[in-house]
């Protein structure tokens, strides 16, 4: 299932975008009891959902007609990776991790499928980097990795906006937060219907230009080992986001490099589940 938050009509809500593109609303249905997607996850009720979704004749709306938010309407934690590709490690003059690279990034610095990035105005150097986000869909500490996919709800396409000259000399969190750099969306899809990650791929298109290609078996800290690492420092909560880092091809490692302008479109693909594209403004 492919779960997404939203306007329509003005008014805030939640649904299930189905294969021919009609929306099938939840808060309508459901609502009363799971007013948002992430309350649905935290109290269990996926099966409630997909039965409320499956018993609809026809969708509600198109989903030409929503304007996506970020998945989560309610502030949740949102874990991010770096130098999780063998090539972008080295792209970025770094030898391969010992262990996952950690930092944080605030829902300040999000924003939704077909939502504007704001162009920082206090650096030329920001940057893109695609990457797969996993949902946290069962919250806990210490969690193994054998056990860990369990706990994963589904996935979601990500772009880890970087402004490089603050993350490089000053902070990397500095560099990682600029207010509405960054995007996630446009929906949750369930891991029943994604199945295998290493056999999926990955590929960040700028203007048209295809700048990053790859496949997930390509990810020195798989899914797994990511949740068992970031649960024995803190607790994993319902609808925690993990970025799970981005491969080779950035637009500081080119030469000459490749900074975001005014005008771009960034387009995150990743198979099965979906496509994030955001302008820049």
């Amino acid at each position: 299932m492919k779960f997404a938050s939203y306007l329509v009509k003005g008014q805030p809500s939640y649904g299930v975008i189905r294969e021919d593109g009609s929306v099938v609303d939840l808060r309508s249905r459901i609502g009363q009891d799971f007013p948002s997607l992430l309350i649905l996850l935290q109290c269990e009720a996926i099966s409630v959902a997909r039965e409320a979704a499956e018993a609809a004749d026809i969708g509600d709306y198109k989903e030409t007609e929503l304007e996506y938010l970020p998945l989560f309407a309610e502030p949740v934690t949102i874990h991010c990776i770096g130098l999780n590709y063998a090539a972008h490690a080295a792209e970025a003059g770094h030898k391969l991790p010992e262990f996952p690279r950690t930092f944080v990034k605030i829902p300040a610095a999000l924003v939704a499928h077909r939502e504007k990035f704001e162009k920082p105005t206090l650096s030329p150097e920001y940057d893109f980097e695609g990457e797969l986000a996993v949902i946290i869909g069962k919250g806990g500490r210490n969690i193994s990795a054998a056990n860990a996919m369990k706990h994963v709800a589904g996935y979601t396409c990500f772009m880890d906006g970087s402004v490089r000259d603050y993350q490089f000399q000053r902070t990397t969190d500095q560099g990682k937060n600029f207010y509405r750099s960054s995007s996630i969306g446009p929906a949750l899809v369930t891991v029943d219907e994604v199945g295998d990650l290493n056999a999926l791929t990955l590929t960040t298109i700028v203007s048209g230009e295809t700048m990053q290609h790859t496949k997930f078996d390509n990810l020195i800290f798989t899914v797994p080992k990511l949740i068992e690492y970031l649960s024995g420092i803190t607790e994993l909560r319902i609808g925690d986001v993990i970025a799970t880092g981005t491969p080779e091809g950035v637009g500081f490692s080119r030469q000459p490099p490749r900074f975001l302008q005014h005008g771009d479109v960034v387009e995150v693909v990743i198979e099965k589940v979906g496509a994030l594209r955001n302008t820049v403004a």
